[in-house]
């Protein structure tokens, strides 16, 4: 578990695994989540503007919820994403 005041801007997360992980207020502006499995991470309040989910894994479960971020915006600074595209929403 990270608090709020985790910073993981412009951190490249390419093929990793990030599994149960809980990122409750934590920064992901410019992050590459690509595939990359995410299967029941939450990202509850985190900024996630500008972030590419371009081919990573989440639940079904875990997607409808990182759907409803209000900060699923903007488009990735390297890849060009579009960032509420890539997530699959």
């Amino acid at each position: 578990m990270y608090g709020p005041d985790a910073v993981f801007d412009g951190a490249d997360f390419t093929d990793a695994v990030v599994d149960r992980a809980y990122f409750k207020g934590a920064s992901f502006k410019g992050v590459k989540f690509v595939n990359t499995v995410l299967t029941s991470t939450s990202f509850e309040d985190a900024n996630l503007e500008d972030t590419d989910f371009t081919g990573s894994y989440l639940g079904q479960f875990d997607a409808k919820k990182l759907c409803k971020n209000p900060t699923l915006k903007g488009t990735h600074p390297t890849t060009g994403a579009d960032t509420k595209e890539s997530a699959g929403c």
